[in-house]
């Protein structure tokens, strides 16, 4: 538009100099200038009165209309300079709409720029992939004779092959959060097999909650019950031609329901396996022991799986070992531990883990190969781990953050360039307060119809009603506790991120 407006204001001016009004006849010509010029007075008549009257209108109407045109030019450069001013004004207001745009239209909490995030990612954060390799090798040889030792020695369960999950695998770990997660599915001994109960539980209008019963039964899940096995028959003379040792079934089927059952049940109990897999793990620790030059402590009674590797030099390795149950032939796993009192002893909750990070590898992909989605939640989870320091646990986990991730990767409209990392920053944490608000953040994967069937996650779950990951907020102490947390760990952010900055460039 501006340059548009600028060619028309010069056409207009060089017409209007182009035809300037023709002068009046006067007592010379062209010819006769030319002729006084020389010097040559061919005609040396002098004017009369009413010849030089003309002759000085003539000169006032060329000093007008020199007077015209500076007019005109002033006019025109005036009107080229405001409109290239104007121009400026306009491609700085569209930078910002679009700016404002980028960033979902909402309010803005922080004023941290991609550049000091960036550079605060790369001087605190950023965990060297040489550092994360070394440490999945080792715990991962020797997780894996740790486990080899729990077959040797004989057990109740059987082990299979373990699973690496969890941060340090999904690439988003941190320089204060390297902790190795190893999820060890378990399966009954034969002739035993599990049937699962999927327990969907309401949890208000929109949301449900997940669990499974595990029961152990003889024989596969499906086959045809032997009439021998009825516990009605109480006639110890009866032999069945197809289980001749069914006396010494009936031993192991009460053995194993009373060590791993809950009591006069035959439903898996979580308290039961664990303490099962932990004293598995310590018998084979001590059959091992001998071949490694390092402690193996156990050292949360709240998590028996939480383990930590500490060296005669004074270096220590965190990691994780979870025993879990496979539901059915997925890879959702139904896992023991639960921050959350609903579930009794029966009730595994459903962990998809696995799913999550396929979900985010699979994204991953479509991504530039120097996207921010990752730098992104690692700074939370830094800001978030330090913010627990100071006020302790609440209802925010890292978890959370994760699955916040997840939900604007969904959004295909996003960019994820790192120049826009302060943008999809203060997005996720303005996501984050606007759920905590609801108390309600869905499950990234469950009830999602946008999640890609590459994926492979399982239908039962994929269509119907989501899970609420907040709902342990319904507890209005722990809610205002969590809204506090968020609030504090956004206020205190700039002043961290700067202080954090410099002391690296002091070191």
């Amino acid at each position: 538009f501006t340059h548009r407006m600028e060619d028309t204001l010069l056409k207009v001016f060089v017409v209007v100099a182009a035809h300037p009004e023709k002068p009046q006849a006067g007592w010379t010509d062209t010819h006769h200038e030319h002729q006084v010029d020389q010097g040559l007075f061919i005609d040396q008549k002098i004017p009369t009165s009413s010849q030089r009257l003309t002759t000085i209108t003539q000169g006032k109407q060329s000093s007008d209309q020199e007077d015209t045109y500076s007019w005109y030019l002033w006019k025109t450069l005036s009107l080229i300079s405001f409109f290239r001013i104007l121009k400026k004004f306009l491609r700085k207001g569209s930078k910002l709409q679009n700016k404002m745009l980028r960033c979902l239209n909402m309010s803005q909490v922080s004023d941290l720029d991609s550049k000091t995030l960036i550079s605060f990612h790369n001087q605190c954060i950023l965990v060297p992939p040489s550092h994360s390799w070394q440490t999945c090798e080792f715990v991962e040889g020797f997780v894996n004779d740790l486990l080899e030792a729990v077959r040797t020695t004989g057990s109740d369960m059987e082990i299979e092959n373990f699973i690496g999950v969890g941060s340090l695998y999904e690439q988003w770990a941190t320089r204060k959060s390297i902790v190795c997660d190893i999820h060890v599915p378990v399966i009954p001994p034969k002739p035993y097999s599990f049937e699962f109960e999927l327990l969907k539980e309401s949890r208000g209008s929109s949301t449900i909650q997940y669990c499974c019963r595990v029961k152990m039964v003889k024989g596969g899940a499906s086959s045809t019950i032997c009439p021998c096995s009825n516990s009605n028959l109480d006639d110890d003379d009866t032999l069945c031609l197809l289980h001749p040792d069914k006396k010494e079934d009936h031993v192991t089927e009460k053995y194993i329901n009373d060590f791993l059952c809950q009591e006069n049940s035959s439903y898996l109990a979580k308290t039961h396996v664990v303490k099962w897999f932990k004293t598995a793990v310590r018998k084979a620790w001590d059959e091992i022991s001998h071949k490694y030059e390092f402690d193996l402590l156990f050292q949360n009674r709240e998590n028996p799986g939480s383990l930590k590797v500490r060296f005669r030099s004074g270096r220590v390795i965190l990691f994780n070992l979870t025993p879990v149950v496979r539901f059915k032939d997925s890879e959702v796993h139904l896992i023991p531990y639960s921050s959350s009192a609903i579930f009794s002893d029966t009730h595994w909750p459903v962990c998809f883990t696995r799913y999550e990070n396929a979900l985010l590898q699979h994204i991953t992909k479509t991504l530039p190969d120097n996207a921010c989605h990752i730098q992104c939640l690692q700074i939370l989870s830094f800001l978030h781990k330090h913010q627990t320091g100071l006020t302790g646990l609440c209802g925010l986990t890292n978890y959370h953050l994760k699955n916040a991730v997840l939900h604007l990767l969904v959004n295909k409209t996003l960019s994820w360039d790192p120049e826009q990392m302060a943008c999809r920053h203060n997005d996720l944490l303005t996501f984050l307060q606007q759920k905590l608000k609801t108390k309600s953040l869905n499950h990234a994967l469950v009830g999602n119809p946008l999640i890609p069937s590459e994926i492979g996650f399982p239908e039962e779950f994929r269509v119907g009603k989501p899970v609420n990951l907040f709902l342990p907020l319904s507890n209005e102490e722990m809610y205002l506790k969590t809204n506090r947390h968020l609030l504090e760990m956004i206020r205190n952010m700039p002043v961290l991120i700067y202080e954090y900055g410099s002391m690296r460039n002091i070191l």
